[in-house]
Order: C-alpha cells, then sequence, then structure tokens
C-alpha cells in the first residue's frame, strides 16, 4: 500500500470551520512494464501520463489492465476538524489570483512546530516543465515529471528547517488557470509576485517590511528559471537557488540555428499529454523544426521573451546556480552566462556555481558519494544565511566547484570565464582532416545512445574527422574548448557536431555533442 496526502482548500478553514471533506483519489496499478517504461529517461517522461490516461479510458483501459495494469476512484471522507483542531496551523490550497485575473493554485505548508501566533521565513519551492505544485510534505526526495531526482531540499526538508513553505502549479497547468508562456517575466513573473503579495498578507510569514516577507526560492529547470525571472522583476525575493536552467531558450533549443528535435518534441509532448495549455507559437516551432530544422522568427521571438536574459541586469538576490555536466538541453555555458551577467550588473550580490554529474541527460561516470550531500547543503546554507539570516555558512561555498568524470571533487576562487582562471598554455591540437560524408536518410555521425535511453545525449561517433588531443598528467581541464575549420562540401545539411570524447572512459565529455553552422555550397 501506498499513502498519500490531501491539502485542504482554504476556505473550508476560513472562521474556524472544519467540516468533513469529500476527496475522490484515483488508485493505480503498477507493472513490471509501467515501471520500465517510466525508468527510460526523456520516454518515461511520456509514458507516465500516457499510461495513466490510458487506464482511464473505458473499455480500452479494461482490455489494457493485464499489460499496463487496472486503476479506479476511491471516493475518501475526511473529518478536517479532528485532524486539526482549534488553532492548529494547517497546510492548505489557495487559489492566487494574479495581474490578469487568473488563478495560480498555491499551497502553503507552516513550519515545523511553529506554533499559533508564530512566524516564519519562507522558502518558494517550484516544479519543472508540466509539472503540477509539490503536495507532499513528508518525502525526503524531489522528482520531475519525468521521474529525474534532484539534489533539491523536500518540502519535508524545508518544513524542519524553519521555513513555511510555498508551492505553486505554473500558470497554464492542472489547476492553475491561464496559458502557459514559458516563464515569460510579464505573465509567470508576475505571478510569482502575487503569491509573494499571498504570502505576505494571508500567511505567518516574517516580514523585512510591509508586504516584504522575507522569502527565498528552490526549483529546477522550469522551476529555475522562474526564479532568476521572479528576481529580475520583484526585489522581495531575497535569495535564489536555481538548478539545470537557462539564460536563453533560443540559445539552448534552438543553438546556432540548430533545432534540437528529441527535446524540443519530447517536452511539447510531455506538455499536451499532462493537458497543458501553452502559447500557440511553441507546437508550431515543434512542427517547424522538427520537419525542417528551423523555426521562424516570430517563435524565435517568443523564446527570447521566455526566461531572464536582459532581468539578469537587475537581479539583486544572492543567487546559487548548480548545473548538470550531463546537461543537453541547458548546457553548462547557460549556468556562466547568467553569473557573468549577475555579477556584472552593478549591484554587488553573491554568485556562486556548482557544477555536478546530472541535468537533463544521463550521468555515465561514477557519482562522487558526498555529491548530493554537498549539494544540498549548499542550498541550505544560502538559505540559512540570505532568508533566514542566521550566521554566514554561505561563505564557506567556494565560488566555483564542480565533479569531474572520475567522480573528483575541486574547487576555484574563480570561475571559468574570469581571467586567471585557466593557466597557459593552451592546450592545442591540429589534423589535416578529411572526407565527412552525410549519407541521406541515413544520416552524418551516429553519435547518439541506443535508443531510447537517451534521445539527447552523444556517444563516441562512428562516422567522424578524429583529433587527437594530448594532455599532460595532472593536467585539470575545465570549460569549453574553441574549434575552427576550413572546410567546402555540397548538400543541405546546416551544421556539423563536434564532441570531446575522454580516451580512458571511452565516454564523450557530459554525452553533450555541439553543433557547429556550416555553408555547403561547394
Amino acid at each position: 500500500p501506498q499513502s498519500y496526502t490531501i491539502l485542504p482548500y482554504a476556505n473550508w478553514l476560513d472562521g474556524g470551520v472544519k467540516n468533513t471533506q469529500t476527496f475522490h483519489v484515483r488508485v493505480s496499478e503498477v507493472t513490471g512494464l509501467n515501471s520500465f517504461l517510466t525508468s527510460i529517461p526523456l520516454v518515461g517522461l511520456v509514458a507516465a501520463p500516457v499510461i495513466g490516461l490510458l487506464q482511464t479510458l473505458p473499455l480500452i483501459g479494461d482490455l489494457l489492465a493485464p499489460i499496463i495494469g487496472a486503476s479506479m476512484v476511491a471516493r475518501i471522507n475526511v473529518d478536517v476538524a479532528s485532524l486539526a483542531p482549534r488553532d492548529t496551523q494547517v497546510s492548505l490550497t489557495y487559489m492566487v489570483t494574479s495581474f490578469d485575473g487568473v488563478g495560480i493554485s498555491t499551497n502553503f505548508f507552516p513550519a515545523a512546530g511553529l506554533s499559533a501566533g508564530g512566524s516564519a521565513p519562507t522558502v518558494i519551492t517550484m516544479s519543472g516543465l508540466g509539472g503540477g505544485a509539490y503536495t507532499d510534505p513528508y518525502t525526503d526526495r524531489v522528482f520531475d515529471i519525468e521521474g529525474q531526482e534532484y539534489d533539491l531540499p523536500s518540502v519535508r526538508v524545508l518544513r524542519d528547517e524553519g521555513y513555511n513553505v510555498v508551492s505553486a502549479t505554473p500558470r497554464g497547468v492542472r489547476n492553475s488557470g491561464g496559458i502557459m508562456q514559458l516563464d515569460n517575466p510579464f505573465f509567470e513573473g508576475r505571478d510569482m509576485s502575487a503569491v509573494i503579495d499571498f504570502i505576505a498578507a494571508e500567511t505567518p510569514a516574517t516580514l523585512d517590511g510591509p508586504n516584504d516577507p522575507a522569502v527565498g526560492m528552490v526549483g529546477a529547470s522550469y522551476g529555475g528559471g522562474i526564479q532568476l525571472v521572479a528576481a529580475g522583476i520583484d526585489p522581495r525575493i531575497d535569495a535564489i537557488t536555481p538548478e539545470n536552467t537557462w539564460n536563453s531558450l533560443n540559445a539552448s533549443i534552438y543553438p546556432d540555428n540548430t533545432w534540437k528535435t528529441s527535446y524540443g518534441s519530447v517536452l511539447y509532448l510531455a506538455l499536451v499529454v499532462t493537458g497543458a495549455r501553452v502559447n500557440s507559437l511553441v507546437p508550431r516551432a515543434v512542427l517547424t523544426g522538427n520537419l525542417f530544422g528551423w523555426i521562424s522568427e516570430t517563435a524565435q521571438a517568443a523564446l527570447a521573451s521566455s526566461g531572464p536574459t536582459a532581468l539578469l541586469n537587475t537581479v539583486q538576490a544572492p543567487t546559487l546556480l548548480t548545473q548538470g555536466i550531463q546537461e543537453a538541453l541547458f548546457p553548462l555555458q547557460e549556468s556562466l552566462d547568467n553569473a557573468e551577467t549577475i555579477l556584472g550588473n552593478g549591484s554587488g550580490t553573491p554568485v556562486k556555481v556548482a557544477w555536478y554529474c546530472g541535468g537533463h541527460g544521463v550521468c555515465l561516470d561514477p557519482v562522487n558519494p558526498d555529491q548530493k550531500a554537498i549539494l544540498l547543503a549548499d542550498t541550505l546554507n544560502w538559505l540559512a544565511q540570505y532568508v533566514k539570516r542566521v550566521g554566514t555558512p554561505a561563505d564557506g561555498i567556494p565560488n566555483f566547484q564542480w565533479f569531474d568524470q572520475l567522480g573528483g571533487y575541486y574547487f576555484s576562487d574563480q570561475l571559468p570565464y574570469q581571467s586567471g582562471f585557466n593557466n597557459r598554455p593552451d592546450i592545442t591540437a591540429t589534423s589535416t582532416g578529411g572526407l565527412l560524408p552525410v549519407v541521406p536518410l541515413i544520416g552524418g555521425s551516429n553519435s547518439f545512445f541506443a535508443l531510447p535511453y537517451s534521445l539527447g545525449g552523444g556517444s563516441v561517433a562512428r562516422n567522424a574527422i578524429n583529433v587527437p588531443v594530448t594532455v599532460g598528467a595532472g593536467t585539470q581541464v575545465v570549460g569549453a574548448p574553441t574549434m575552427s575549420i576550413t572546410y567546402q562540401g555540397l548538400g543541405t545539411t546546416r551544421a556539423v557536431f563536434a564532441q570531446v570524447v575522454d580516451d580512458s572512459t571511452g565516454l564523450v565529455l557530459g554525452n553533450v555533442v555541439t553543433p557547429v553552422p556550416v555553408t555547403l555550397d561547394g
């Protein structure tokens, strides 16, 4: 048997009235096939909601039950008054009204042990793309809708650390109204401001001033992007800790005018099967990207308006950026672009960066056994210093830290783009080149993992021009290489792809391939 949690709506508790409430809970059987499909990276992103949908369909669900399991709806009656007598602090769900009248489904969890009349600082935790708000106050683990685990503090961990916790379902997803605009500051950004208004007015929050709660944010992917956006427009946010997120959606999804077919398709399909209501430009971009390899200028403009980019010039909240090395969707450079812009905006706000084995991809390298504990402790120390304002534990976090492909842990006072980070002379290599044929239908390098385990990750290319690079013993190489090529050719291909292979492991560093634009006109 499995347990579940249900949050009462705030209006059930108004005026001290706590009646018996009725819930309908769907109970679904999990088969071996279900477990296998949902465990596959990227495929699992789509498999879980599709299986859930099939289980609910009349007749079809019955026919497929031996394969995907049966499903039923149970009626549950809960006496709220007996569970939360008198003035007990209660977790609840509240529909926050945003600037345009759209309702944002928002959940509140009081800090552990918070007494009546007491107050506590607040942490807002946001979910990944297509996911509803976190509602389980007991788990120690945080997952996205794909089943990928993040190194983030859960609702329970944050409550035990003395924070009130607020989770919100993004615009256009599940119970929240409106149309998803992909973390657009004029929509999702203003939604967060409305949530902060709710925290100040309706919860037992520690206040820094009128309508100004002590508040920080945690979240990864889509839940990381909203932190940078919200902090760029709302100075009430005291600290942010975005993980695996972007600087520019164009640079991430459409780098050098090369469409990321796998991620663009699967992420949109995930929105479809979860019932998300999304800006109509998104499916058009996916269609033209998949069919022709390009997206319209209008779609590019929509992507450019979604996310932080120029808003980073106004971010004043101390920022802890964590990015996965196997981040095939939002490459490591996105974290450096975010850091460099915030550090250069003149506010003097602290910014630190961590790179770890993980991200939107598959970590095939040995994982340092202390990795998760280090990242979790850093997040909690960041919040403690800048939101709870207890001591200076965040000062001990390195400005830049990373885990290499062997599981080793390293740190530096400087970021990779800063002068003095890299020693000279540079490591260089050259080649006389060769022929790189691209066969119609079959394709070019075939540098992908065996399907279906990672449509977005690269493996050693079978059809490639290989350039050996000699690295001295004990040398630490961190950051992105540069490449220049002289070429000629005929064809419709608009890019070739480059990768760095570790000969000792036989793996592509970070499982990442990078498009290099070319013009094949003879």
